[in-house]
């Protein structure tokens, strides 16, 4: 054999080569993306507590909830929305370094199988935003909840004093 057979031979067997390490590692990155993620695979099975909302302070109300997901698969709350008010925001509450608390809006909540998320004042919370004036003590609303996987859940919301909502904060287990 000539040495440009030989030459041509390693080139198409280093071709090969880098043909199968780019299969490869293509591949193995297309599995994690695809197989990593809790929620391609089990079902959500979310169950809701009860609903409040504080009366309105500064053009904002915030909404105490629970979502359990008793289920083996994940899902995402990636919305909510209510006919009395301009808007529902999904926020969480953090400390900076310099002791400032800040609120970050968050565009969606993991909701992991098996767990339990809190709605809370001065954490993990959804707030109504510039809700009218049938957001009253003593009244109700409905609002919708949508997520990633599960079908939107339309929920009764009362409203309280909001010392009645961090009262209730207080008496949970773990408040």
């Amino acid at each position: 054999m000539t040495d440009r057979r030989v030459r041509r031979r390693a080139r198409r067997s280093r071709r090969h080569e880098l043909l199968g390490l780019l299969t490869t590692v293509g591949l193995a990155c297309w599995l994690s993306a695809c197989g990593g993620d809790e929620l391609a695979t089990g079902t959500p099975d979310l169950r809701f507590s009860d609903v409040q909302s504080s009366v309105p302070v500064a053009g904002a109300s915030q909404l105490v909830l629970t979502i359990d997901n008793v289920g083996d698969g994940g899902d995402r709350l990636v919305g909510a929305r209510t006919e009395v008010a301009l808007g529902v925001e999904a926020h969480r509450t953090e400390i900076e370094p310099s002791g400032r608390a800040v609120m970050r809006l968050l565009d969606e909540v993991e909701l992991p199988a098996g767990s339990s998320t809190e709605f809370r004042p001065g954490g993990l919370h959804l707030m109504l935003i510039v809700p009218d004036s049938t957001v009253a003590v003593g009244g109700t609303f409905r609002l919708t909840l949508d997520f990633e996987r599960t079908a939107p859940v339309t929920l009764d919301v009362e409203v309280v004093e909001l010392l009645d909502l961090l009262d209730r904060i207080d008496d949970a287990p773990g408040g």
